[in-house]
C-alpha cells in the first residue's frame, strides 16, 4: 500500500534496489558457497593424485630382500604400507627427523611382533616402545623407529 503511494521514479529506484539485493543474496547464499566447495574438491583431488603418485614411487615391500637397509626417505611409506598389510591400524605417524619416525598403532599382538621383526630385517630399529596389551592380546603401541 505504501509502495503504490510513492512517485514512479522512487518506485523504479526501489524495484532496482530490490533486484540488486536479490542478485547479491543469490551470489552470497547460493553461488559463492558452491564455488568454494568446488575449489576445495579440486584441491583435495590434486592432493590425492599427488599422494597416489608418491605411493607409486615407494619401493615395493615384496621385492625387498631381508638384510637390505632402506633409505631414510622411504621409512614413512614402508611403515604405512607394511602396517596395513599386517592388519595393524596406524593411528599416527610423525617424522621427527631424517630417518626417525614416531608412530602410534593398534592391532593384534600376534601381528605386531612379526611386523617388528620384518622391519628389523629391513634395517629399521626400535628406539623406544610403549606397549599396552589387553587380555584379548590386542595391543596399543607407541613406537619410535629409526633407520640403522
Amino acid at each position: 500500500m505504501l509502495f503504490r503511494n510513492l512517485p514512479p521514479r522512487e518506485r523504479r529506484a526501489l524495484a532496482l534496489l530490490a533486484l540488486f539485493l536479490g542478485a547479491v543474496l543469490i551470489w552470497t547464499l547460493l553461488w559463492q558457497p558452491q564455488r568454494l566447495a568446488l575449489q576445495n574438491a579440486e584441491r583435495n583431488y590434486r592432493d590425492e593424485l599427488q599422494l597416489a603418485a608418491d605411493l607409486q614411487r615407494l619401493p615395493a615391500s615384496g621385492g625387498s630382500q631381508p638384510g637390505v637397509a632402506i633409505n631414510a626417505d622411504a621409512l614413512p611409506g614402508l611403515l604405512a604400507r607394511t602396517s596395513a598389510e599386517t592388519k595393524l591400524n596406524l593411528e599416527r605417524l610423525d617424522n621427527e627427523q631424517q630417518g626417525r619416525v614416531d608412530l602410534s598403532l593398534d592391532g593384534a599382538l600376534a601381528d605386531l611382533l612379526p611386523w617388528l621383526q620384518h622391519l628389523g630385517e629391513q634395517g629399521v630399529e626400535v628406539s623406544s616402545a610403549n606397549l599396552e596389551v589387553n587380555p584379548q592380546a590386542q595391543v596399543r603401541a607407541r613406537l619410535v623407529l629409526e633407520v640403522k
